[in-house]
């Protein structure tokens, strides 16, 4: 039985990561040292001090003028003035702990980082301390993710076995830490790509908290197994895939047709891929949303299956996939796929049956 869900905090609950590395990168740059973002990226989710000495150390820095130390107090200073007025929440984020406490699941906060940040990011996504029935920093430890010491002593305040927790992450580190504590753990997020995520032992991974429209849903994930067929489609993760195709129609290039598209697609680990329409002059060349979504999810996964397939149009009634996109979709979907059909002033909801009842296939694979 899920007793208590532990959350980390950075990449799961709080979109703090891209601002951290920023900070990262400007405190190099303080001290004369050209750093990139992609010098961080590696040593997210274990702590403060492997975050600087990580990088320190691939730039050949080895003592001054890099310290640690100033490195720390540069980042708290400058971190507390970018954030201060950020809405730092995540999809879900918010609601996913809420329901928790409402539904009588204990929740507590996992993060290797400081608790002064900790404290902070919780305000800057919306939440309280009393939120949570224990919070756990990277100062009440000594041995940080990937090591299980973090979730253990979550596990030992709220007197629970770890097959009782599920944890959230979004790095190959923290999944480590919490298997390595006996919980199941659920990836989230794109800091990491599925098969890494799935590589370092999580039971599942979805795109963000957004695909769980409620604490019961995320118990239920993990009662399908990590191999699980399908996502959960909740009315919440619907909405969230019709927010990304509305916000991908924007980017569509559609200077002949002017008719622009965006498409999402959810896939069975619970991420959202999206796709706009491409236009060219030879038309035949051109694009669709649907499957630039497809080949985005393929690419990015591998072979998998398609639960949610969303198609925001500028027409009304909303305009479903042609039919070369139904039968790409075809190749990945199943017939109790579920399909939304929107626009701007109304939304229509159904199988991908109903859409394509007959797909052609070659029975081959």
């Amino acid at each position: 039985m899920i007793r208590a869900f532990l959350f980390d905090m950075d990449g799961v609950l709080a979109e703090s990561e891209e601002l951290s590395v920023s900070v990262g990168v400007s405190y190099f740059r303080s001290i004369g040292v050209n750093a990139s973002s992609s010098d961080f990226s590696r040593y997210l989710g274990g702590g403060e001090r492997i975050f600087f000495d990580g990088p320190a150390k691939d730039l050949g820095l080895s003592g001054p003028p890099y310290s640690y130390e100033d490195a720390s107090a540069f980042f708290r200073k400058e971190y507390g003035k970018r954030a201060a007025d950020l809405d730092l929440s995540l999809p879900g984020a918010k609601e996913i702990v809420r329901s928790a406490r409402k539904r009588g699941i204990m929740t507590a906060l996992a993060s290797s980082a400081p608790r002064w940040k900790v404290l902070m990011n919780i305000s800057c996504i919306g939440l309280e301390e009393a939120d949570f029935d224990f919070i756990a920093s990277g100062e009440d430890i000594k041995r940080n993710k990937p090591f299980p010491d973090i979730y253990s002593l979550c596990l030992i305040r709220l007197g629970l076995d770890g097959k009782e927790a599920i944890v959230f992450e979004d790095s190959v580190m923290g999944i480590r830490s919490a298997k390595s504590a006996g919980c199941y753990a659920i990836g989230t997020g794109s800091t990491y790509s599925v098969a890494e995520l799935y590589g370092a032992g999580a039971d599942r991974v979805v795109s963000d908290l957004a695909a769980f429209g409620s604490a019961d849903d995320a118990a239920e994930l993990i009662g399908e197994g990590r191999r699980a067929m399908h996502a959960v489609i909740t009315d919440y993760l619907k909405d969230h895939a019709l927010e990304m195709a509305e916000k991908a129609r924007l980017n569509a290039y559609a200077p002949y047709s002017r008719f622009k598209v965006g498409a999402a697609v959810v896939t069975a680990s619970g991420r959202i891929h999206t796709g706009s329409n491409v236009e060219n002059s030879s038309y035949g060349a051109t694009i669709c949303a649907e499957r630039n979504a497809v080949t985005t999810a393929i690419s990015e996964e591998g072979r998998t299956s398609i639960d949610l397939i969303v198609v925001f149009t500028e027409s009304d009634p909303p305009s479903p996939p042609c039919a070369v996109c139904l039968q790409v979709l075809a190749e990945f979907a199943h017939p109790d796929t579920a399909v939304i059909l929107a626009s701007e002033r109304s939304r229509v909801e159904m199988k991908f049956s109903e859409l394509l009842p007959k797909p052609f296939t070659l029975n081959t694979i």
